[in-house]
């Protein structure tokens, strides 16, 4: 017997192909997790997908090491070699360093922290890779528990002697044949599930048939095998060439597993050479088309990126020669298409066949031309002395965007018109609108539409049913130790993602009766300008009061929506008593429901911050407005800064029903907001009073500023409230009152500072209660085809008989919205009265 202590079994030192200590390790598992720092969480299967694809592809560009405590300073504890996803368990193989043993041996550190980041984009390219390993901690308190401890490799380096019972031994022998044997049984349904040929598969498995028998144990014979199902993997994804790789054992010579894995390694390494040889000659390819295309003059910069992808994918595999007959014929194609276009939109029908690019007269001169006809003789107008019909002597490029698709829409008739109104004299028929007077309709409409510089103001023509919103955040996620790098280590990125968000393009569309000014200035006879100025006028406010209104309700819903809160079945039983039409929520405000639909209406996914109305046990539908729903009582919000819900039938009118069952409501409250009421303490001042709600507007912007780091450029309120709020002692003792004059940066005083801006639109649910403070160029206001009226159509009875009247309509199709992740950059403060709520 051996004197001292003996080991019955002791593990087996695993190594990798260098011969360094190497081991396999959890690094991590899925699961929904929370931490003080990160606050919730998610790891799912198909992020480990990724990261495991990712770092089998290099994205990261460089090797992903080990430390301790997260110290890289420190030194390297180990490199990882290979990753795998074991059931919910991301394992890796990993090459120890003595300074990682040590804090494993002789420290305790027993746990693995990864490092990774789930949106990672490269410091070149800017290309967005997804969830991407960049490095792990060893640690004794992981954030996620239920891993497994990290296992060396026990070794007999101590001088104990191993003994294994000749029974043990035979049993071992017998279990770990099985266990190989269900190793190959695997190797063997993977290899067919790849749809390899079946010699193919008969000489893979045969041949690991004869190296796993050299395994010393499990784990190694699993290395093996993942070796061999490599190989199949690479034969798999590149079946369409001719790749023979197999390991042939001459008589008597028995391969160990370095040996299987320095052969397959040297075939796939070979295998590496000829794809990468590839990708470069594809690149080559590609880089030459796109030179070709970009270099012709006659393309515009949409149209050659457009070229550019569409040809990329045939470039594969062609000469030089092939790619530069590509090239021509590509660029043929793009200068027809433009030819088409052009012709297009003067007017002139799609051509079949070949279409020859002619001299084209650009309708633009003529759109100059016509503009400055009308605004000449509008300028002259009793409604422009007035001030009412602005005729603003600059536009914005927003507005020269959207004129611009206007004139490319009805370029002949400009042309047509602009000619002729240089004699004075226009005749458009009895039943036709002057194109001069639409395309001043819109410039009116956006010219005094001053809640357009508070949003992204975007043209996206090309759009049909949905549209991209850009947004920004910052990322500094990969920041350590306050970005503190000491020579020679890597730099943490950091920026400003850039982001889309879509929106649903919806059609804005109104009717309208037309006058017999409208008429008479239609006719063939002398203008009269008046009446074409007040019908301008008149039709400009009503578009610029609907986008208005849009706009301002949709920036006060996304304001509300963030950290919205849930009420579930509030019951408002008691203030039912069949008398009132009217009840109060307990919570306020509430948030307007949201739901997104396509332009046939229909609802696309659930709707956001749903409010459901139970009377009397019966869910009761939204009072639409229409007139000409089924007959029933309905619901409708009068107030969302109050929380009024006031019942209706289907005309409108209201109705006073009686609790006879179970009468709830559900809906959210919002809690971006702070409340202050208006009601005047006894013993104080309205001046003195008042300083509080300056107060509660300083409050919101020091939050901003000094919490979501958002310093606000605008606030947006009512001019009642806001004329509340400059009776303030604070601000008239602070401050210059300007009375009525216009600042230069808001049309409204100042407020702590921040630029004023009122709501000119009626029905906003912002009210006369509420002040939206925030960053501009949240909102994206796209229009994807500008409001346009069309010709006049005579009106009749319900009975098909004239009644000598016409009627128009026009439409504009565009998005509003605001990207959820910005949501947080917008606060509000409601202002109301306790006693009268």
């Amino acid at each position: 017997m051996a004197e001292g202590p003996v080991r019955v079994l002791a593990d087996v030192s695993v190594s990798d192909r260098n011969g360094n200590p190497s081991s396999w390790i959890t690094l991590t598992r899925t699961g929904h997790f929370s931490d003080p720092r990160y606050g919730e969480f998610d790891i799912t299967h198909s992020m480990l997908m990724k990261m495991a694809e990712n770092f089998n592809n290099g994205v990261f560009g460089q090797d992903v090491f080990i430390d301790v405590d997260h110290k890289p300073g420190n030194g390297a504890a180990a490199r990882i070699l290979a990753v795998r996803i074991e059931g919910d368990r991301f394992r890796g193989q990993v090459e120890w360093t003595p300074y990682g043993i040590d804090a494993v041996k002789n420290k305790g550190y027993r746990y693995l922290s990864l490092e990774y980041h789930e949106q990672w984009r490269d410091n070149e390219k800017q290309l967005n890779h997804g969830p991407v390993m960049l490095g792990a901690g060893l640690t004794i308190r992981p954030v996620i528990k239920g891993l497994d401890p990290i296992r060396l490799s026990a070794g007999t380096d101590d001088g104990i002697p191993v003994f294994i019972h000749p029974e043990l031994q035979s049993t071992l022998l017998q279990e770990q044949k099985m266990k190989y044997a269900e190793l190959l049984r695997k190797l063997t349904e993977a290899l067919k599930a790849r749809k390899l040929a079946a010699p193919i598969i008969a000489n893979l498995v045969d041949t690991a048939t004869k190296v796993v028998q050299l395994a010393a144990d499990e784990v190694a014979a699993q290395e093996i095998i993942d070796r061999f199902d490599d190989a199949g993997r690479e034969l798999a994804e590149h079946s369409s060439q001719s790749v023979q790789l197999s390991v042939n054992i001459p008589e008597g010579v028995a391969l160990s597993a370095d040996d299987v894995s320095r052969l397959l390694a040297q075939q796939l390494d070979e295998r590496e050479r000829q794809r990468t040889a590839q990708a470069a000659s594809v690149a080559a390819n590609e880089r030459l088309l796109s030179e070709l295309i970009t270099a012709d003059q006659g393309l515009d910069e949409d149209t050659r990126v457009l070229l550019s992808e569409q040809n990329r994918p045939l470039v594969a595999g062609m000469t030089e020669e092939q790619v530069r007959q590509l090239a021509a014929v590509a660029i043929a194609g793009g200068q027809r298409e433009i030819a088409a276009r052009r012709l297009s939109s003067m007017g002139f029908p799609a051509a079949i066949g070949q279409v020859h690019q002619p001299n084209i007269v650009v309708v633009h001169d003529d759109a100059i031309r016509l503009s400055g006809q009308y605004r000449e003789r509008l300028a002259l107008t009793d409604l422009h002395r007035q001030g009412r019909l602005r005729l603003l002597p600059t536009e914005t490029t927003f507005i020269e965007r959207v004129l611009s698709c206007f004139d490319q829409l009805h370029g002949p008739e400009i042309s047509t018109e602009a000619k002729i109104l240089a004699g004075g004299t226009v005749n458009m028929g009895n039943t036709n609108l002057p194109v001069g007077f639409r395309r001043e309709v819109i410039r009116e409409a956006l010219s005094d539409l001053r809640v357009l510089e508070l949003v992204q103001t975007l043209t996206d023509f090309q759009a049909t049913t949905t549209t991209q919103i850009p947004y920004e955040l910052r990322d500094t996620s990969a920041i350590v130790n306050d970005a503190i790098v000491y020579e020679g280590k890597p730099i943490p990125p950091a920026g400003i993602g850039q982001y889309m968000d879509t929106a649903y393009i919806l059609p804005m569309k109104l009717a309208m009766v037309i006058t017999n000014e409208v008429v008479h200035f239609s006719q063939a006879s002398a203008i009269n300008w008046d009446a074409m100025a007040r019908n301008i006028e008149s039709n400009a406010r009503i578009l610029r009061e609907l986008v208005c209104r849009r706009i301002m309700n949709h920036l006060q819903r996304a304001s509300d929506s963030y950290a919205a809160v849930p009420v579930s079945a509030e019951s408002f039983a008691s203030q039912l008593d069949g008398t009132k039409s009217t009840i109060k929520t307990v919570n306020f405000p509430i948030v307007r429901q949201h739901q997104d639909r396509d332009l046939q209406g229909t609802a696309i996914g659930n709707a956001e911050n749903p409010i459901t109305v139970v009377l009397n046990g019966t869910t009761i539908l939204p009072y639409d407005g229409t007139g000409e729903q089924a007959a029933g009582t309905y619901y409708r919000v009068t107030s969302y800064n109050l929380g009024y819900i006031q019942f209706v039938n289907q005309v409108g009118a209201p109705v006073t029903p009686s609790a006879t069952g179970a009468c709830t409501a559900s809906y959210s409250r919002a809690t971006n907001v702070m409340k202050f009421d208006l009601d005047v303490p006894a013993g104080v001042t309205m001046e003195v009073h008042l300083n509080g709600l300056l107060r509660a507007v300083g409050s919101r912007k020091a939050m901003m500023s000094g919490q979501r780091y958002v310093e606000p450029d605008f606030l947006l309120t009512s001019p009642v409230l806001h004329d509340t709020m400059t009776n303030a002692e604070q601000f008239t003792a602070a401050g210059k009152r300007n009375g009525s004059d216009t600042t230069n940066d808001g049309d409204l005083e100042r407020v702590k500072n921040i630029p004023a801006f009122g709501t000119n639109a009626p029905g906003v649910d912002l009210g006369d209660e509420r002040i939206l403070i925030g960053q501009r160029g949240l909102l994206g206001y796209t229009i994807a085809k500008p409001f346009v009226t069309g010709q006049p159509f005579e009106m009749t009875d319900s009975q098909g008989r004239p009644i000598g009247k016409r009627q128009a309509y026009g439409e504009e199709y565009s998005a509003i919205k605001v990207p959820k992740p910005v949501a947080n950059r917008m606060t509000s403060v409601l202002a109301y009265s306790a006693s009268n709520r």
